[in-house]
């Protein structure tokens, strides 16, 4: 197993919180950390300034985007089917990657698990993509290329936030870096999910809960980041053959008359996705011409 190689980082996560997943790696690398929502759900309480005093103790560095978003709102706009906030999000992104020459961007995995989160993965795939397409376009070797001549490469990776945190046994999971903490990080870390998910209470709690009981506490003192997947095995491809969990348990809370609508992967997320897409081969053909 890989340590994370050297090289500025950047961390793009769909809800406060999520940072916990990779508490360790935070703290050893000190990443620039973006944070698409407030994390208000669907109880309009924010839970943004935990995450903001736990990045501030470990030292990494408040991104440009950082919890402009309600949930709520991100929701109409997914609903409404607005593509001009996406785009503008995974522009900046870009922007970002490129003035900060990031190496690694690791961001929440597809997993159907909430919108917000598949939409993180996204929307970072995007933003690699164009930031890419930028460095193949500018003629100036000094400005995309190292010391040593070679291209300035930019990794994305992703984090589990609902599956299990360790590579599948036996898988031919893409290859990962693996991030061992000790033992005083690994009891700090488990320390700062309990009291995350104390003070934030609801469905984080039970989250947190579920995730030590499924998986035990033992499962996150190893932190590992999974290469995203190559064009044409995007995680979200599966989609099209059962149902993303978010799409049942929204249909159970229009029913229990708790939301007036359901986000459906078909009709208002892929119609996201094929745009993103669309943009990033765009790009490319702009780069080539």
């Amino acid at each position: 197993m890989k340590s994370t190689p050297e090289g500025r980082s950047l961390l793009v996560i769909g809800h406060p919180g999520h940072e916990l997943r990779v508490y360790g790696w935070i703290g050893q690398t000190r990443p620039i950390v973006c944070i698409l929502t407030d994390g208000s759900g669907s109880d309009g309480t924010p839970r943004l300034d935990k995450t903001l005093e736990i990045l501030h103790e470990s030292g990494a560095e408040i991104g440009p985007l950082c919890g402009e978003l309600s949930d709520r709102e991100i929701y109409e706009k997914i609903l409404r089917h607005e593509y001009d906030p996406f785009d503008i999000l995974c522009e900046r992104l870009a922007r970002l990657i490129t003035a900060r020459d990031i190496d690694l961007v690791v961001s929440d995995a597809i997993e159907g698990y909430n919108p917000v989160h598949d939409l993180c993965e996204a929307l970072v795939r995007t933003g690699v993509g164009i930031a890419r397409n930028a460095n193949d376009a500018d003629s100036n070797e000094n400005a995309d290329k190292k010391s040593n001549g070679t291209p300035r490469s930019i990794r994305h990776c992703t984090i589990p936030l609902m599956n299990d945190p360790r590579p599948a046994t036996g898988s031919m999971e893409a290859a990962h870096h693996a991030i061992e903490l000790t033992p005083l990080r690994f009891k700090q870390k488990l320390e700062a999910m309990r009291s995350y998910a104390a003070s934030a209470g609801g469905i984080l709690q039970e989250e947190v809960g579920d995730a030590f009981h499924n998986f035990g506490e033992q499962a996150f003192a190893r932190e590992y980041l999974f290469a995203a997947a190559a064009p044409g095995q995007e995680p979200e491809r599966r989609f099209s053959r059962q149902k993303p969990f978010y799409e049942t348990y929204g249909e159970q809370k229009v029913a229990a008359g708790r939301y007036q609508s359901v986000i459906r992967f078909r009709e208002h997320v892929l119609p996201i996705l094929n745009h993103l897409r669309k943009k990033v081969s765009d790009t490319r053909a702009d780069a080539q011409g």
